[in-house]
């Protein structure tokens, strides 16, 4: 039978006998009332379920968090029902999130599954925070290792390629600043005009009220004579920048398809998307001398380890550290 126990440190824990053996388990405060309030849902056999609790958390994502990666947690949530059943959150064990690890690579990628595993974690944290449970199943699991990939980008001349192989002038503005900026689609179709300063030549990236950017950081890049060119062009300056072909929203399914099939006419190699021209943006930076710094900043990532997957493209750098070793034998 569990008990609370107050620890030395002043904490309350919930002490239980597992294979004759005590088992403390945080409740994260020092106060007996919200102690014994964690206790109470710990320890009840008819604790919330998972489901029940997804579907307190869910309006909390949704506004929060952008909308593809709400999609993903409504996936993952329902995919950790199906493997290890609607259990109460309290039941949820490190070793049941391992044995959904097992499961989910039978079925997908090593890195879909360690993209699950984030989320979980992320999911039962905010059940933690929200007293709901006092520890995270996810704590120590390890993401499965998984080879680096060099990502898809193309050449400058690829690039040109594509954009004259693109027909249609409400995609081939969309490939264009893309491709220029580095901006992810969803970021790119929800640009709106107040979010352009010509003056200073620069476009702010961030979350409206339909629309959450990852991370959810504004940042401010600077847009080239290419961007600026095409953007002065354009005649209708209400709303936003970029419209679908029958000048409503363009929807991210309807340009990630089309721009698969440009790619397709155009030749270009295997693998091809609409992230692509992303990878691209980053790349063509870094082959022309740009640090992995100014690419981080500009592209908004929040470790400089997502941005150093480019850094086998500073081969001329390489070259001149390492001549600096020259013997002269």
């Amino acid at each position: 039978m569990p008990t609370l126990i107050r620890a030395k440190t002043g904490i309350y824990h919930i002490v239980s006998t597992v294979n004759g053996k005590r088992v403390w388990r945080t409740t994260g405060t020092r106060i007996q009332s919200q102690a014994y309030e964690v206790f109470l849902k710990q320890t009840k056999p008819d604790g919330k379920l998972i489901s029940e609790c997804f579907v307190e958390v869910e309006p909390f994502v949704k506004a929060n968090l952008s909308k593809s990666t709400s999609e993903i947690y409504d996936f993952t949530i329902k995919s950790l029902i199906r493997i290890i059943g609607d259990l109460p959150v309290n039941r949820v064990t490190h070793m049941l999130i391992e044995k959904y690890k097992v499961e989910r690579i039978k079925e997908v990628k090593a890195e879909t599954v360690n993209q699950a595993v984030r989320t979980i974690k992320a999911f039962f944290n905010i059940l933690k925070r929200w007293k709901i449970i006092g520890e995270n199943p996810c704590d120590g699991v390890k993401e499965m290792r998984i080879q680096e990939k060099i990502p898809v980008y193309l050449t400058e001349d690829e690039l040109k390629k594509l954009i004259d192989c693109i027909n249609d002038k409400w995609l081939k503005e969309i490939v264009i600043f893309a491709a220029m900026t580095g901006a992810r689609l969803g970021e790119v179709l929800n640009v709106m005009w107040d979010d352009l300063d010509f003056a200073r030549k620069t476009v702010l990236i961030r979350s409206s009220a339909v629309y959450h950017i990852k991370s959810g950081k504004v940042r401010v890049v600077p847009l080239n004579e290419t961007v600026i060119r095409m953007l002065e062009h354009k005649r209708d300056r209400e709303g936003l920048v970029f419209k679908g072909k029958r000048g409503g929203h363009a929807q991210d399914n309807h340009v990630s398809r089309s721009f698969r099939m440009a790619a397709r006419v155009a030749k270009m190699k295997a693998g091809v998307h609409f992230h692509t021209l992303r990878h691209t943006f980053a790349s063509l930076l870094v082959k022309k001398g740009v640090s992995l710094y100014q690419v981080q900043r500009l592209l908004g990532h929040s470790s400089p380890r997502v941005t150093e997957v480019y850094a086998h493209l500073q081969n001329s750098e390489m070259h001149d550290v390492v001549e600096k070793l020259d013997l002269n034998i």
